[in-house]
């Protein structure tokens, strides 16, 4: 029983440094990604397991899961360009988005930007989320009645790690979550299919905000 309370402990702390961390912390040129993998790998390790065991499979980047990834991530770009911002839009007062408008009229910002959701929104984000966390909570929660909880509470950290945006971006990193949480259950762990469809829908809104489209039907 002590072991069992230590263990959920432990797991707390882990779950709370990787939301943490990157922003108490702020590395340069996005190394705290780094260590946030390292501390996962060490942790895996301890366990006999590795990132294989998160779904992170060689033989699971196959075309399917390319075109899986690519169809999953226009229907996200189109709920959020057609659905969820002309909504709060309607219902709000909604602050203009400007995170990212730095890279308007510059192709080279632009894509150092794009590598960069790729290599963090796409591959870093959905190991530490999909892969790790929701893994472990749903070995938590192990019945299969709770799977969805695992996936819920997932999504509500995501959101929270994406604190530095206003309240409707958090809500769309949530929504966000639960999409890609439930994409990585339905295809039986596969983390490449989530990492392709998140990279390629930041993409596409990188895109949009670099021709100065995004938010806008016209």
């Amino acid at each position: 029983m002590e072991h069992k309370v230590l263990s959920i402990f432990r797991d707390i702390g882990i779950i709370a440094f990787l939301i943490l961390f990157p922003h108490f912390v702020p590395l340069p040129f996005y190394s705290y990604a780094i260590v946030c993998l390292l501390l996962i790998w060490f942790v895996l390790r301890r366990e006999g397991k590795t990132f294989r065991d998160v779904g992170l499979v060689k033989s699971g980047l196959t075309i399917t899961a390319v075109l899986i990834g690519i169809f999953s991530a226009l229907i996200w770009v189109s709920f959020m360009q057609f659905i969820y911002i002309p909504t709060i839009k309607y219902f709000f007062v909604v602050p203009d988005y400007t995170e990212y408008n730095f890279i308007r009229g510059s192709i080279s910002k632009l894509i150092m930007i794009i590598a960069a959701a790729w290599l963090i929104g796409g591959f870093y984000e959905e190991i530490v989320f999909r892969g790790y966390i929701q893994s472990l909570l749903d070995k938590r929660f192990s019945k299969s009645s709770f799977t969805l909880l695992g996936i819920i509470v997932t999504s509500v950290l995501f959101g929270l790690y994406h604190r530095q945006q206003d309240i409707f971006g958090v809500i769309a990193a949530v929504l966000g979550g639960l999409f890609w949480g439930i994409i990585y259950k339905k295809f039986g762990n596969n983390l490449w299919i989530p990492i392709l469809s998140h990279a390629i829908f930041d993409t596409i809104t990188l895109v949009l905000i670099y021709i100065d489209k995004f938010g806008n039907l016209y």
